[in-house]
């Protein structure tokens, strides 16, 4: 930041706050790193996601919204997709998965009775918001559990999936939702951002929920993890979506199994490496 900045800065936030100041004269990572942007966990995750596309040789991107409902998230993607494309050079392939018709049936006490009735978040104009993301975005409508195989085919290696958000409430929907993660492992980028919504109430436990569908796909895969992402520590801001930021660790993918070929970079040219690639 150059000195002139940083003294503006200061005068500007004597009169009015930091948040101000950045609202005003930051761009847009400075914004994002402060939480200034509408849904700042879409943000994050999007621009991660470009940021790691990126790092890894890619021109385009999927992200994915499980649980669209009335669309407001999706269209705040599509949005973002434009803001962050033209920040990063990457192109994103915006998809959503809905029922249409609100949560399916409830099976049990994983899939959290006391919070969630059948019918739920129902859709209140399908024809609108199709009509609002048309060329922009996708919506696979239907039981996730029935349609994400078919749409898995159709991700190509050079369209990676690298940002997906689990709003889908139901332990029984989110393990549906986890199969897209199934896939030959260049169908992802070798470190996915994911967002979780539902992890966070005073019922949220590790043997429900989106919690619990968590552990399990950890449990049945070898070399593929979910962990939380551990990359927000160093925030400025600390804000409640940090902790519901996590990290698909695609293990298996061949860029995590031997390195690239590069030069050779002392600490402080590794440092610097890691910071313009967007790593840290």
């Amino acid at each position: 930041m150059r000195l002139f900045s940083r003294v503006e800065r200061k005068l500007w936030g004597l009169f009015r706050n930091d948040g101000a100041w950045i609202d005003r004269r930051g761009d847009f990572r400075l914004k994002e790193r402060y939480g200034r942007i509408q849904r700042p966990n879409y943000a994050y995750g999007m621009l991660r996601a470009a940021d790691t596309a990126r790092y890894f040789g890619k021109k385009s991107a999927t992200v994915i919204e499980f649980g669209v409902a009335n669309g407001d998230g999706l269209l705040n993607m599509i949005e973002l997709a434009s803001t962050v494309e033209h920040e990063t050079g990457i192109y994103f392939r915006v998809v959503g998965f809905d029922t249409g018709a609100g949560l399916p049936g409830i099976d049990g006490y994983k899939d959290h009775p006391e919070i969630w009735n059948p019918g739920d978040f129902t859709i209140q104009n399908r024809e609108r918001l199709e009509s609002k993301i048309a060329g922009k975005a996708h919506i696979i409508w239907g039981d996730i559990a029935t349609t994400v195989n078919s749409f898995l085919s159709t991700i190509e290696p050079s369209a990676p999936i690298a940002f997906a958000s689990f709003d889908v409430d139901l332990y029984s929907a989110s393990v549906s939702a986890m199969r897209c993660f199934d896939g030959a492992s260049n169908k992802y980028l070798p470190a996915v951002s994911m967002y979780f919504d539902d992890v966070s109430s005073f019922f949220s436990n590790s043997w429900a929920g989106e919690l619990a569908a968590i552990g399990e796909f950890n449990d049945a895969h070898e070399l593929r993890k979910i962990d939380i992402d551990r990359s927000l520590s160093g925030r400025p801001l600390r804000e409640p979506w940090h902790s519901q930021m996590y990290v698909l660790h695609v293990l298996d993918h061949q860029d995590r199994q031997q390195s690239t070929e590069r030069a050779k970079l002392d600490i402080n040219e590794h440092l610097g490496f890691m910071w313009s690639q967007g790593v840290y």
